[in-house]
């Protein structure tokens, strides 16, 4: 390709060029598979995966998508969490090792788990502030997500639930899962909880 073909590629995609940057100085990899996620809700994941001093857990990796978001921001390990069989709520959903390996290439501290969060749970010891609870949307498995994962959550830190409202910053039918909704609403009332915000389907509290 000679070089006036080269600038009119650049021209038209600039992010090539920064990706194709990126991979030769950090190892890092454009991105593949599948994210179910609303811009706004990245920048929101991003502004408080930025904040982590100390660790980022997800639970709900998918195909790191969301993961590899908040890695472009992040300074601590992230530990993600999914057993990667069908979605609770979309059957057509499976995330894949390959491709989260691919997603996170870039990142050296992260750290995947393929096993059920609450399994996880029961022997977990590293420190973390931020956690994103992305996994089984059923009330009774999300409920457990927060019953097990708060408690070790750093005090002052922060706590993320995925499609807990509707979608409204652009065009969607999105309206959130009951699981998730009735959760969200019950945490407001919980007194080691602060409710922050909700943006889109993404609703943000911080522990006491």
């Amino acid at each position: 390709m000679d070089l006036k073909k080269i600038l009119r590629v650049i021209k038209r995609n600039p992010r090539r060029l920064l990706d194709a940057t990126r991979q030769r100085i950090t190892g890092y990899q454009p991105p593949i598979g599948k994210a179910c996620i609303t811009k706004l809700e990245i920048k929101t994941l991003q502004t408080y995966a930025a904040k982590a001093k100390k660790g980022i857990v997800e639970i709900g990796v998918l195909d790191g998508g969301t993961t590899r978001e908040m890695a472009l921001v992040a300074d601590v390990p992230i530990y993600g969490i999914d057993p990667l069989i069908p979605d609770s709520m979309d059957k057509n959903l499976q995330g894949a090792t390959k491709i989260i390996q691919h997603n996170m290439s870039f990142y050296k501290h992260f750290f995947f788990f393929q096993a059920y969060s609450y399994d996880i749970a029961k022997k977990w010891q590293k420190p973390f502030d931020f956690i994103f609870i992305d996994g089984d949307h059923r009330y009774t498995e999300v409920k457990k997500d927060a019953h097990d994962w708060i408690p070790l959550l750093t005090p002052g830190g922060y706590v993320a639930f995925h499609d807990a409202a509707p979608v409204y910053s652009e065009k969607s039918e999105h309206v959130g899962y009951d699981g998730p909704i009735t959760l969200i609403n019950e945490l407001k009332k919980d007194n080691t909880l602060t409710y922050i915000e909700t943006k889109d389907s993404l609703a943000i509290f911080q522990k006491k």
